[in-house]
């Protein structure tokens, strides 16, 4: 349990960089205190914990801002939300690295390494997805829907391509050494890290293909997340569950990685 001054300090680092964040344009104003809350709890965890999340944010943000225009050309009128991250994206995307931070708080022994390893692998999950979407969409390539089985636009949720495929696979794995080295996890388990973080970009991907909710805007007959089109028309849905959007197909996907990552340490 982090003393008073620690809780202080963790909340002054992570105000200061969400601030950052903001007028970088990397969060919302909802985005910056979703950020400050999940910030804190990692940080009090520990400067391991906070410099892994600090890192892992840094990258994502960096990676979505690379060839922005680019990339703006492909999913422009197909996704719901851009590179500026809001409160549910931030608690999509380390809502249950947080959450397994505070758990470390009473945990030792081997629990505490299940927790870590889970923990590590949900945020793995999450760069990796990240890292296939802009994999996929900087480099331009077609991707095939697993739904249709037909070609669709980059950044189409439920679709893949080989850059993005590639991207993915070594996000997970470059943030399961990363947690080894700022010491989340043992050395002996990143593997785990590294399956979780794979498994739960795949399971984003199956989600998206059979599950989210998709719509279509009839004024100008685009497939899209958007509830109202860039073209300024509102928007119906077409096929999957109505509750199930982006943001809680992220969340879900986390929790698939985490799930995978403790399971292969039994």
């Amino acid at each position: 349990m982090p003393s008073l001054y620690g809780l202080a300090l963790a909340v002054a680092a992570s105000a200061g960089i969400a601030l950052l964040a903001w007028r970088a344009g990397s969060l919302s104003r909802s985005g910056g205190v979703a950020a400050v809350l999940v910030g804190t709890l990692v940080l009090s965890t520990g400067p391991g914990w906070g410099a892994y999340l600090v890192t892992w944010f840094v990258v994502t943000a960096a990676l979505s801002r690379l060839g922005r225009a680019r990339k703006a050309r492909h999913v422009h009128g197909i996704v719901a939300k851009g590179g500026t991250r809001d409160a549910l994206q931030v608690l999509a995307n380390g809502g249950l690295f947080a959450l397994a931070a505070l758990l470390t708080w009473a945990l030792v022994g081997p629990p505490l390494t299940v927790v870590s390893v889970a923990a590590a692998a949900s945020l793995a999950a999450a760069g990796a997805d990240t890292w296939a979407t802009e994999g996929g969409t900087w480099a331009s390539a077609r991707a095939w829907s697993l739904r249709t089985w037909r070609w669709v636009p980059a950044g189409t949720s439920g679709a893949v391509s080989a850059p993005g495929t590639m991207a993915m696979v070594a996000g997970a794995l470059i943030w399961s050494w990363a947690a080894v080295l700022y010491g989340v996890v043992p050395v002996g388990v990143w593997h785990a890290v590294a399956i979780g973080g794979v498994a739960g970009a795949s399971a984003d991907t199956l989600l998206g293909a059979v599950a989210q909710q998709r719509r279509r805007c009839d004024h100008c007959g685009t497939d899209t997340e958007q509830l109202q089109h860039e073209c300024g028309h509102p928007t119906r849905q077409i096929g999957g569950a109505s509750w199930l959007d982006n943001d809680l197909v992220n969340l879900l996907s986390t929790a698939v990685g985490a799930a995978v990552a403790a399971v292969l340490l039994r």
